[in-house]
């Protein structure tokens, strides 16, 4: 009976390895597929995160005051990755590859590499053109306008507000102090301007711990 018991519990071992393994490849898979002629498609790296189990995280998000709810002490936001890409794959980019940019797949015709820049086909301000900076940890990101990140939406997630949540907001003008809100948040925000009560996912990080958000931090972009 005993070795029934470890043939069967090795038997699910192994399948589980294998699955594991499967499901590693299907990844790598989604981010780099090499066609019969050579050519490959490249596409940002899989999110870290997952938007239905956010336990301890800082994530890029969208939101406006009204999505407090102050009642019952959470905030409803929209959860956005930023658009990372394995270096080696962006170095080994060449005509006739496809790179996903923006969720958009893009045929490359030119390519040129400017420093921490690669422009695919004249870079992001021409049409089917796409721009990629060098980053840390071996990646690059998907680059816009004044070197911000390119983001994709994961979709929307609810989640409780600590107590004690701490707002880190910045000014109007890129040399005014950060404002550090720590009590009284409700009223903080209510007394913003209407313009200043949206935050976008190229200037707001929101830190989640033990699947409840302490801080909010928002930066300030040109």
């Amino acid at each position: 009976m005993k070795a029934t018991k470890l043939i069967i519990a090795a038997a699910i071992l192994a399948l589980s390895s294998c699955t594991g393994q499967q499901g590693q490849q299907q990844e790598n898979n989604e981010q780099q597929q090499v066609e019969a002629d050579g050519t490959s498609r490249v596409a940002p790296l899989p999110a870290s995160v997952k938007v239905d189990a956010l336990t301890d995280c800082e994530v890029p998000a969208a939101f406006t005051t009204d999505d407090f709810d102050w009642m019952g002490g959470n905030l409803t936001m929209t959860v956005y990755s930023e658009d990372l890409y394995d270096a080696v794959q962006v170095n080994e980019l060449k005509e006739g590859d496809i790179v996903v940019y923006e969720g958009k797949e893009i045929e490359v015709k030119t390519i040129a590499r400017d420093g921490r820049f690669v422009e695919i086909n004249g870079g992001m301000g021409e049409e089917n053109g796409a721009s990629l900076a060098a980053g840390e940890g071996g990646t690059y990101h998907g680059a816009s306008f004044d070197d911000h990140s390119t983001y994709t939406e994961l979709g929307k997630a609810q989640l409780p507000l600590a107590e004690d949540f701490v707002i880190e907001d910045c000014g109007v003008e890129p040399l005014d102090p950060v404002t550090t809100i720590k009590t009284g948040q409700k009223q903080y925000f209510e007394k913003l301007e209407d313009y200043r009560q949206h935050f976008s996912a190229l200037d707001t990080k929101v830190t989640v711990e033990n699947g409840v958000i302490t801080k909010i931090t928002r930066r300030w972009i040109p």
